[in-house]
């Protein structure tokens, strides 16, 4: 169907990031043009997420002598200002998401297995990240998986923290190694698989 300025245009489309969740499904007014979506679906659907430069992954463990992580891996949540190694933290969530992974088949390739780290800080005061190396980060069907086990095992831990305000980073490597995005996501972790579609931005460079 052409509009009025005779662009073609696709209204209503309807989606659901959830299906058979009451709530949860919204409808989008698509005007697809030589231009792409309109403005209005932009603003009615802001993406949750901010994507920032993130420093050099492979540089900065080798400058903490730590392993470097490789396909896809959690990272500590300091990793980018601690000190040293010994002063790494890993979210309390970590040893859930590892579990979960390896019942898909996915292993952590990360710089350190334990979930404290050294030293006497709380590891739930750092955000949970998961890294996303080239190859892992251009098949859909890994990172869907990971990312689906990420929100599993976030919200089946048991305690006083709201599932629904959660911090969650996703760095990813770009292609051809030019550098990593860190992807920043603060809200519901249930929604966390929709970090998908960030992932494929910045691997596209958009």
């Amino acid at each position: 169907m052409k509009n009025a300025t005779g662009k073609e245009e696709q209204r209503g489309a309807v989606f659901s990031p959830h299906p058979g969740k009451p709530g949860l499904m919204g409808v989008v007014d698509l005007s697809v043009g030589r231009d792409g979506l309109t403005a209005r679906a932009q603003m009615e659907h802001p993406d949750p997420w901010q994507v920032t430069e993130y420093v050099d992954v492979i540089a900065r463990a080798r400058e903490l002598g730590c392993r470097a992580p490789v396909g896809v891996a959690l990272l500590p949540g300091n990793f980018a200002t601690a000190a040293g190694a010994d002063e790494l933290r890993y979210n309390a969530a970590a040893p859930q998401v590892r579990s979960a992974w390896r019942s898909v088949g996915l292993i952590d390739t990360g710089p350190r297995q334990d979930s404290r780290g050294a030293g006497s800080a709380v590891p739930a005061q750092v955000p949970l990240v998961v890294f996303f190396g080239r190859g892992v980060a251009d098949d859909s069907r890994r990172v869907l998986s990971a990312l689906t086990m990420v929100a599993w095992a976030i919200t089946s831990i048991p305690g006083p923290g709201s599932a629904r305000e959660f911090r969650f980073d996703v760095i990813v490597e770009r292609p051809s190694g030019d550098g990593y995005a860190c992807i920043r996501y603060d809200g519901d972790a249930r929604e966390i698989i929709d970090l998908r579609r960030g992932i494929e931005r910045v691997r596209a460079d958009i």
